[in-house]
């Protein structure tokens, strides 16, 4: 797996090594053949009057190196993750496991373990103690805590001369070192968590009167580094309550725990070799986070490169919506410089003249004006009035720029005398559909405050009636 990983690490630095050494020409190919007629219209949309070969270059220079980039760095933390992962063996000779020195702590081991000469295996989770040291007051707290186990054990039940329900099989105990561990001379029927299998009951009733009570030793053992205190008692045991059978895993759990116990100055905890007479096989279970880092990244790379496309589309109905945005300027002013007296032409004229001095005063770059000196541009080349409006209408590619553009040219090439009616029509319809704009705007500005507001009206629920309850239960 460390192969593929470096492999996969090197071919994304080799692409991004070689894409940025790629001649322009052959860039240009590459960037063709990875473009679709969609991006290059809508790169064409953002800069009417810019090249679109070089857009398109740009746009996939940036796409590209994030995608290899992003590649590359996440294939250098697999490796590194898989190089940890490789180092790690925990394992020696087979059924051994190396301590932390004094100074290490715990530390935790995931094998697996089954049956010489049978493929199964079960996981199992060993936890080896690192070297300790013995403490002074241990054996004072360890009587204090027999004292605390004997008052809790018992749970819910009467005395341990009466138990009917679960009893209380405590780990720990606050404010002491220990760790306790549990141990029945019927595990069947009490488990190491001080649960009571009911189903049990069932197959002892054909030896003896269940009904009697059964007398079942209980052992458990504090710990704390290399010191062991431990307690022998015995509780009587009445029908009622749960199943819990000992698996492979858990059986061999608790050898290992014993021996990590009774073991503590051996430098290695060896585990058992064998249950029942049948030799037992452990291996090792590697945590491989290489593999979900690989994933990650080529996720996270994928995200990159679709990420751009999306910026693009972003960009794209930013402009529908600026164009929309300034077209009841725009009649407003064609309404009142025709009827001023200037012609079509002279106006198209005027309003690009306005927007380069606006430009050189540091202006914002509009849209709309931008495909209107493309138009100007047309026509001081020599091409028909017509012909250059019809294109700027397919340039903004808004709906209400053909209708506008529409009216103009009908009333050019049919001479048609009525389109300052039709634009004083248009402009009293471009102002309302302005409002309407405005309300839609409004609502959704609301909406998106609902959220927030409603955060607002619950934390002074919260203000209000937390004093409220306090006092009430004061």
């Amino acid at each position: 797996m460390l192969t593929v990983y470096i492999f996969t690490g090197i071919l994304g630095l080799a692409f991004t090594l070689i894409y940025k050494r790629l001649p322009q020409k052959n860039r240009i190919e590459l960037v063709r053949r990875l473009s679709n007629d969609r991006i290059a219209a809508e790169l064409k949309k953002l800069s009417p009057s810019g090249d679109t070969v070089s857009d398109l270059v740009s746009f996939f220079d940036r796409r590209l190196t994030l995608f290899a980039l992003a590649f590359t760095l996440g294939s250098v933390l697999v490796i590194a993750s898989e190089i940890k992962t490789l180092e790690s063996n925990e394992l020696l000779e087979g059924n051994m496991i190396k301590r932390n020195t004094y100074t290490g702590g715990k530390k935790d081991v995931r094998l697996k373990v089954g049956r010489a000469g049978d493929e199964e295996r079960e996981e199992v989770d060993i936890t080896v103690s690192d070297k300790g040291y013995t403490h002074d007051e241990l054996i004072r707290m360890a009587a204090e805590a027999d004292e605390l186990i004997a008052d809790s054990m018992p749970a819910d039940n009467i005395s341990t001369d009466e138990i009917v329900s679960d009893m209380t099989f405590a780990t720990s105990i606050p404010g002491y070192p220990f760790k306790i561990s549990w141990r029945t001379t019927d595990p069947l029927l009490i488990g190491k968590d001080g649960r009571i299998d009911q189903g049990r009951f069932e197959k002892l009733k054909e030896k003896r009167n269940i009904y009697e009570g059964i007398g079942v030793g209980i052992h458990y053992e504090l710990t704390y580094e290399d010191f062991v205190h431990e307690t022998d008692l015995t509780v009587r045991v009445f029908p009622e309550n749960m199943n819990n059978e000992m698996s492979l895993s858990e059986y061999v759990r608790e050898l290992a725990h014993e021996k990590d116990v009774n073991e503590r100055k051996e430098d290695y905890l060896k585990l058992p070799e064998e249950i029942d007479g049948q030799l037992l096989v452990y291996e090792e279970v590697k945590d491989r986070k290489s593999v979900i880092l690989l994933i990650l990244t080529l996720v996270t790379a994928l995200g990159l490169y679709v990420r751009e496309g999306e910026e693009l589309k972003r960009k794209v109905k930013e402009r529908e919506k600026e164009l929309i945005s300034d077209y009841p300027q725009m009649v407003n002013k064609f309404l009142l410089f025709y009827s001023a007296g200037l012609t079509t032409r002279g106006i198209v004229k005027k309003l690009s003249r306005e927007y380069r001095i606006s430009l050189e005063k540091g202006g914002k770059r509009r849209f709309l004006y931008e495909e209107m000196l493309i138009c100007e541009g047309h026509m001081n080349e020599g091409m028909g009035e017509i012909t250059a409006y019809e294109i700027f209408a397919a340039g903004c590619g808004i709906h209400k720029y053909r209708h506008f553009i529409s009216l103009v040219t009908q009333a050019i090439g049919k001479g048609r005398s009525d389109l300052l009616i039709q634009l004083e029509r248009e402009a009293s319809d471009a102002f309302q559909d302005r409002k309407n704009r405005a309300r839609e705007l409004g609502e959704e500005a609301g909406t998106k405050l609902l959220f927030p507001m409603l955060m607002m009206l619950l934390t002074v629920l919260i203000i209000v009636m937390v004093p409220a309850f306090i006092s009430f239960r004061f």
